[in-house]
């Protein structure tokens, strides 16, 4: 057991590891499948406060819609008109975590927010991080509320909205206008040289469109966001946000490959299901679990796919194999992934694995065994939705690129 023990903990971190130790010394088997099952939930209980403040009709309102894949109307969205979203703060709770916070500040500086009293109004210090709004330049105010925030030693982001509608005037304008690129080139490059003169350097903008939340760096803004927050609540964005770009699809497989250690780990301490032909067991309920999660992170549920090809005119049967999906082929129930398992574990590049292990670790084969086979199903089963999901998202991106008319 010892040396079983000792092989599998290199694979998570040193202090996942010596948590699972004291579960199971403490509570044996139970405790590591308790432990475990926290451990993986814990993202889903842990409070992350996001300001979103900036001049009125900078589109802040709009930019908490997006993010949380809401328009006005439905349950929950922020009310977008400018008198109403610059009166008070408002929270906004993320529609599939509650612990998700996305706050509506006033501007500094307007008649019941001055410079003196903004930091106590507004309760500067709950927020972690803060997203600083305009649709023009930035103002004095915006300079001074991000050195504000400096001096707490938390993070800001100066974001450029309505890039769209400046990109869209000038194609109507100009005779000769600029393309795209030479455009946003143009407006980051006046925003930082704005900021400069203000005393704000080494600092990035982010030009994004609400209304246009495939493109320019809305997704980048959201990949910043994860990469800057601690473990815990980077998993909370991770997990907790709608995306549909390159970057956030691999951002989520980046966190999720992240789980499958734990509970491969938990496996092979407490796995009771066998693998036929494998001599090894396995935590099949968690492996449902974690593979249901899987589809439900990558947009590959039934309901979401449904929108997917409703959105690209298509029947769901259709969007599946004209696109090739593998996905639909995993059956996420205990039966079906014990037949998966076995199938992926026989495959030529497992059973190398299996053959590395077994003359060196002996009596310990049988736990090393379900660690591996528990991580080597788990690895597959990311791949091919990761797969699937990149498959919809090149698909549902050059359906919208030939759509726009910029």
């Amino acid at each position: 057991m010892a040396d079983q023990r000792s092989f599998v903990l290199k694979n998570v971190p040193t202090d996942e590891g010596d948590k699972f130790v004291a579960a199971l010394k403490d509570h044996g088997i139970a405790g590591i499948q308790k432990y475990a099952t926290e451990r993986l939930n814990a993202w889903r209980n842990i409070p992350l406060d996001i300001a979103i403040t900036g001049e009125s009709g900078a589109g802040k309102s709009s930019y908490i819609n997006a993010i949380r894949g809401l328009k006005v109307g439905e349950e929950g969205a922020a009310y977008t008109d400018v008198k109403e979203a610059t009166k008070e703060v408002k929270s906004y709770e993320h529609p599939s975590n509650k612990n998700l916070v996305f706050w509506d500040l006033p501007g500094v500086g307007t008649e019941n927010f001055k410079r003196d009293e903004y930091h106590d109004k507004v309760n500067l210090e709950k927020y972690d991080f803060f997203l600083i709004f305009s649709s023009e330049r930035f103002s004095e105010n915006d300079s001074w509320l991000a050195k504000e925030i400096r001096k707490m030693d938390k993070r800001f982001y100066f974001v450029r909205t309505k890039v769209y509608m400046d990109i869209f005037t000038e194609a109507m304008s100009r005779a000769n206008p600029r393309t795209k690129e030479e455009i946003l080139d143009t407006i980051r490059a006046d925003c930082l040289e704005n900021l400069k003169k203000q005393g704000i350097k080494d600092t990035p903008v982010y030009l994004i469109d609400n209304f246009m939340p495939h493109d320019y760096d809305f997704s980048v803004l959201q990949i910043q966001l994860i990469e800057d927050a601690p473990q815990l609540k980077r998993e909370v964005i991770a997990f907790s946000i709608i995306g549909r770009s390159d970057s956030i699809i691999l951002q989520k497989k980046k966190e999720m490959e992240k789980r499958i250690p734990i509970i491969s780990l938990a496996s092979a301490v407490a796995g009771a299901i066998p693998v036929p032909g494998v001599g090894a067991t396995v935590d099949v309920a968690l492996m449902v679990k974690e593979s249901q999660f899987y589809r439900d992170q990558f947009g590959l549920t039934d309901d979401a796919i449904k929108k997917s090809a409703d959105m690209l005119g298509m029947q769901q049967e259709e969007l599946k194999k004209k696109l090739d999906m593998k996905t639909f082929l995993i059956n996420c129930t205990q039966k079906g992934l014990i037949a998966l398992c076995r199938e992926y574990v026989i495959s030529e590049a497992a059973c190398e694995v299996v053959k590395f292990v077994i003359p060196i670790l002996g009596s310990a084969v049988s736990g090393i065994l379900s660690y591996k086979t528990t991580s080597y199903c788990l690895t597959s089963i990311l791949e091919e939705m990761y797969e699937d999901s990149g498959k919809i998202n090149k698909k549902i991106s050059l359906h919208l690129a030939q759509s726009s008319p910029v």
